[in-house]
């Protein structure tokens, strides 16, 4: 099954579409996010299709539309995962992608309709911790009443951008793009992420006010935002004292619960709010479209959400 990408510049609609790898190739031309080749979102995902559905040992071949329906999809898939040994959430989007390409097929008038493929059954993952904003203000309080607005500080940051604990202690002040509202993550060495990809982050209206603060103060070494941390294990222990404080107050706060758990809340917050998820794909610094919606967020649906109401 050839999987060349026609250039979008000289790609003409076909009259007529018959076989599958035809109406692969017109997604890919119709959809512009499925032409995407950096390493997350749908080209990700068309990548491992490619891989899984062009096997020599139980392929997917190049089928007929009309021979597409559920259990052709079914047993093909049953010999793959036979073969490949993939689990159902990785087949799944390998369906997703049939789907897809059926949809659009019918929608452009080369079948006359999408026939029900229903996906594989998957073990649910437990979503993982968060917190609620009125938790975050709690732990903030904590913090300040310990005397530590430092920390009080980071860990509104971490809440409202989605930033890494390493990424939060290595902030520095160049990082802070006051024209066009952003922080600069994996703009410098010392704040590469775990993907080393450079990414934007809007400034949240909670956050302008303490960024200007410590932007304004001489921060000495490299400019770092926050230099009351000089390694990792300072912060991880002044944080566990607030949180200790926050678990005999609230025991809905378990052992589940790590800094982690502010940038968890920072993603699910975006997508249960509506927030585009790539959008918030884009801003936590994912690899995959599929990290986002499957760890994060029941509803991602919906494409309304604005950065000033989370």
């Amino acid at each position: 099954m050839d999987f060349t990408i026609i250039p979008a510049t000289v790609y003409e609609k076909p009259e007529k579409i018959t076989k599958f790898s035809q109406g692969f190739h017109h997604t890919l031309q119709t959809l512009p996010t499925w032409r995407e080749s950096d390493a997350g979102g749908n080209g990700n995902n068309i990548r491992n299709f490619k891989k899984l559905l062009d096997t020599k040992q139980g392929g997917w071949g190049d089928p007929p539309l009309l021979m597409i329906n559920h259990d052709f999809v079914h047993e093909t898939i049953a010999e793959i995962k036979e073969y490949t040994h993939n689990s159902n959430a990785t087949l799944n989007r390998a369906i997703s992608t049939i789907k897809k390409v059926m949809t659009l097929c019918a929608r452009s008038g080369y079948i006359q309709g999408v026939p029900v493929i229903e996906k594989l059954s998957e073990t649910k993952r437990r979503r993982p911790a968060r917190y609620s904003k009125d938790q975050v203000d709690r732990l903030v309080q904590i913090a300040r009443e310990r005397g530590d607005d430092a920390m009080a500080e980071a860990i509104l940051l971490s809440a409202y951008s989605g930033l890494r604990q390493a990424e939060c202690r290595r902030l520095h002040v160049d990082d802070i793009d006051w024209r066009n509202n952003v922080l600069l993550v994996g703009g410098t060495a010392d704040t590469r992420t775990k993907g080393r990809n450079y990414r934007e982050v809007p400034i949240h209206p909670k956050l302008e006010s303490l960024l200007k603060a410590r932007t304004g103060l001489d921060r000495g070494y490299h400019d770092i935002i926050f230099d009351e941390f000089p390694n990792q294990w300072n912060l991880h222990r002044r944080w566990k004292h607030v949180l200790q404080r926050m678990n005999v107050e609230d025991r809905t706060v378990t052992e589940r619960h790590y800094w982690k758990t502010l940038r968890n809340s920072f993603i699910s917050w975006h997508l249960d709010s509506g927030t585009p998820s790539m959008k918030v794909k884009e801003w936590a610094g994912h690899s995959s479209i599929t990290v986002t919606e499957g760890y994060y967020s029941y509803n991602t649906d919906q494409d309304h959400g604005l950065m000033a109401q989370v």
